[in-house]
């Protein structure tokens, strides 16, 4: 006989993450085309053959006080106010453990990153689901929001830009949610703000309980390492160290971190090559099938008529991988999302879905 486990943890559907096929065209994930800076290997390499990445030894504190440091040039706040964690997964794993109990509620707009019901249901809570709206590029008004919450409502997980619909929320959106449920938490997830044309990482200075998260798995091509942070309000800072788990951020990842913040150059070929390729996505598909606007590196494609599954079934037959939405809570069964590649591969991922469609 098996030892029983929690209910709440019963539910809980297991993550998938995009498909990954050897040889193929990976175009699932969101990744960064170009891979981690040229300066990140060798910085890691320096350090090892220095003896300064001790493999033996826990994260050095100085070493993360390295990192908050640039981050807090690299975003323009108090360093006070960063914290560090394991992917933008690790951070926000905590701040459900400081806001959420069993019996509260949590408002989801879908479809979005199915991590944020996952952390929700193993809390014992309840996630509140509100539909985002197609015919306007799934977009969710902030009356929306406000009237769907209630004395049982702990937090808001809002992702700008969303994946996976690629769209942004805006600073006014935020203001209002801010103003009008000051007891809730607002927590905005900036993983993909990089290739999108604003920030709202300066409301968090203006509000007690907005925060925004941010990752190196992106833009900066560190996402097997598993960096985030996040910019919180100076009275929250304190209360995540004593939650959060120690270490969550390795000697390695640390130094990796801090190099890629300072190789600008390499940054800013990765931004240029998403925001180029994206355009061309969307102008080469969107007479083939509905495209969605995106300020993410990624573009949301309907294929109806046609079925999502069908749609990923055919791609992958001749070498390509994109993601098959259906899994995302409120997406349907006619999107598929594909992360912008180098121009080679876009060209090869356009190209099938036209033959597909012949």
């Amino acid at each position: 006989m098996r030892v029983s486990v929690r209910s709440s943890v019963e539910e809980i559907e297991e993550y998938k993450p995009g498909k990954l096929v050897k040889g193929a065209i990976k175009l699932s994930s969101n990744e960064n085309p170009l891979g981690a800076s040229p300066e990140v290997v060798r910085a890691i390499v320096g350090q090892l053959e220095a003896g300064g990445l001790e493999l033996g030894v826990y994260p050095w504190e100085k070493n993360e006080e390295a990192l908050k440091d640039e981050i807090a040039r690299y975003v323009g706040v108090d360093v006070k106010n960063i914290v560090i964690g394991a992917g933008i997964d690790g951070v926000l794993d905590t701040l459900v453990k400081i806001f959420v109990d069993k019996g509260d509620e949590v408002i989801i707009p879908i479809p979005t990153f199915s991590l944020y019901e996952s952390l929700v249901k193993i809390a014992d809570a309840t996630p509140v689901y509100l539909s985002r709206n197609p015919a306007a590029n799934y977009d969710l008004p902030a009356v929306d929001m406000i009237s769907t919450c209630n004395d049982k409502t702990r937090m808001i997980f809002l992702a700008s830009p969303n994946n996976p619909t690629g769209n942004g929320i805006t600073g006014d959106n935020v203001r209002t949610l801010a103003e009008s449920v000051p007891k809730l938490m607002i927590a905005i997830d900036e993983a993909y703000v990089e290739f999108a044309e604003k920030s709202l990482v300066k409301v968090v200075n203006e509000y007690e309980n907005v925060l925004v998260l941010r990752t190196f798995s992106k833009a900066f091509g560190l996402a097997g390492l598993r960096v985030g942070y996040a910019v919180l309000p100076g009275w929250l800072a304190s209360i995540y160290k004593k939650v959060s788990l120690p270490f969550t951020v390795n000697n390695v990842a640390l130094t990796a971190a801090v190099a890629a913040l300072k190789d600008k150059e390499h940054l800013r070929k990765s931004i240029g090559l998403v925001k180029e390729g994206r355009q061309y996505l969307i102008e080469n598909l969107q007479g083939v099938f509905k495209v969605y606007p995106s300020e993410a590196n990624f573009v949301l494609v309907d294929v109806s008529p046609k079925k999502s599954y069908a749609v990923f079934d055919a791609l992958l037959k001749n070498g390509i991988t994109v993601r098959d939405c259906s899994s995302f809570r409120g997406a349907g069964d006619s999107l598929i999302r594909i992360s912008v590649g180098t121009q080679d591969q876009n060209e090869t991922v356009v190209a099938a879905l036209k033959h597909f469609t012949l």
